[in-house]
């Protein structure tokens, strides 16, 4: 073992290092040498009380770290300052040769890297307040709350989730998005999907929690083998997707018309009081093959028109165009409804976002687009900017 050399500042205190400090060579270490110097290195200070690094190692790696501090102090990365107490020399404090340098050889983040990290992680935020809005209030949290660089990060990675599958047109429950988001249904902590729940309309966008539902209200009673359902009689209610598929189910009274509304909140408030022989459906953002299935089922027992009603933006468009396929094949009429720019107009105005725009070109490049839904496309790009129908219906 080399010499090392001592630096006495008094006759109580004194420095040692070796020869070679500061040297940043990570000398050859056995596995358990390695994990503690990694818990060692997750500071980024310089210089460390010994105490310090004994509470880190715990009572089970004390002989470890003494152990692991001489190896090291020999090797000329780390140099210690010691007093002297009761005829020893007790290393008081532990000088490190170069931080950064060893916590890249030891395999962490350096403080620079993290900042770099975290300054990139911002950006991405900012950019999904900007220019997702059912994202702006998830977005906004993350960039607000005072919580650590890990737990942003696995946000950030959820709310990245969440866009795809958005984009993606899926529906499914909770296991589904969690396995979409990271590979394994029990991935999301009850922690993230509370999070999640307090700032982003998850039912809108496709994920339920328990067995997907159809949300009617309005007139409409359905018969089955274990009783009458009156809609009315309810105000409101959802039904599981699965009843519609049962060979027994009849509809006694079929509505005028059906009315599909997009927004949750504008639904309920539209469902307090529906129009005579209406039957009202909330159409969820992304309406997903069950729901498509029990409504086909519905209209196939109650046949009648439909008035769709979504947000006057292109994922407006592309959801009354869905909907409205099932009305064609089940050949009903339908219409788009109260989505006309003077529905609009004074509502709160939200910019449209480059990729609105790519979607408008896509939406008018179709032969089947109604004309209706032409002209709120035209209104849309004239304007430059979209809306959010909870503002008027």
């Amino acid at each position: 073992m080399t010499a090392l050399r001592v630096e006495q500042s008094s006759r109580l205190r004194r420095t040692r290092s070796a020869a070679s400090f500061p040297c940043t060579t990570w000398p050859e270490l056995r596995e358990r040498q390695s994990a503690l110097l990694k818990d060692w290195l997750r500071s980024d200070a310089s210089e460390r009380q010994w105490q310090t690094l004994l509470d880190a190692a715990g009572p089970d790696r004390l002989d470890l770290a003494d152990e692991l501090r001489d190896l090291l102090l020999h090797a000329g990365v780390l140099q210690t300052k010691e007093h002297f107490s009761r005829g020893q020399w007790l290393v008081e404090r532990v000088r490190w040769s170069d931080v950064p340098a060893l916590q890249q050889a030891a395999g962490l983040r350096t403080a620079a890297e993290r900042e770099n990290s975290r300054s990139a992680i911002t950006a991405q935020l900012q950019m999904l307040a900007q220019d997702t809005p059912w994202l702006e209030s998830a977005a906004r949290h993350c960039l607000d709350a005072r919580v650590g660089d890990n737990v942003r990060t696995a946000r950030l990675e959820l709310l990245h989730a969440l866009h795809g599958w958005h984009q993606q047109q899926r529906f499914g429950l909770w296991r589904d998005f969690a396995l979409h988001a990271r590979g394994t249904t029990k991935s999301i902590t009850l922690t993230e999907w509370k999070w999640l729940e307090a700032h982003v309309p998850l039912e809108s966008l496709g994920i339920a929690r328990f067995a997907p539902m159809l949300w009617l209200a309005g007139d409409l009673t359905l018969h089955t083998s274990h009783g009458d359902i009156s809609v009315a009689a309810a105000g409101m209610c959802g039904l599981p997707m699965r009843l519609f598929t049962q060979s027994d189910l009849h509809a006694q009274n079929a509505p005028a018309h059906y009315w599909l509304i997009e927004n949750r909140a504008s639904f309920e408030r539209q469902a307090a009081h529906a129009p005579e022989r209406a039957c009202l459906i909330w159409l969820p953002g992304r309406p997903s093959t069950s729901w498509c299935e029990a409504v086909q089922a519905l209209l196939a027992i109650a046949p009648a028109p439909a008035r769709i009603s979504c947000d006057p933006d292109p994922a407006g468009v592309e959801i009354a165009l869905t909907a409205g396929a099932l009305w064609q094949q089940a050949g009903q009429t339908w219409t788009a409804f109260r989505m006309q720019r003077e529905d609009w107009d004074r509502a709160p105005a939200i910019a449209l976002t480059a990729d609105d725009l790519q979607w408008l070109d896509r939406l008018q490049a179709r032969d089947d687009l109604p004309r209706e839904l032409q002209r709120l496309c035209a209104d849309l790009r004239d304007t430059g900017r979209k809306a959010e129908q909870e503002a008027w219906l």
